[in-house]
């Protein structure tokens, strides 16, 4: 392979797990927020009873 493909590969390949990253760490950003308004619901509910 020449320099050029190997290059263009590894371009593709970092785009591609940047990607990966911010979609799991925007994932994982929604899961907690989501973790901390059923809690925060709970708590609500708990504390009208």
């Amino acid at each position: 392979m020449d320099h050029r493909a190997i290059l263009d590969h590894q371009f593709t390949v970092a785009a591609y797990v940047a990607t990966w990253a911010i979609h799991l760490g925007y994932l994982s950003f929604m899961g907690l927020k989501w973790r901390a308004e059923k809690r925060a619901e709970r708590a609500n509910t708990e504390r009208t009873r």
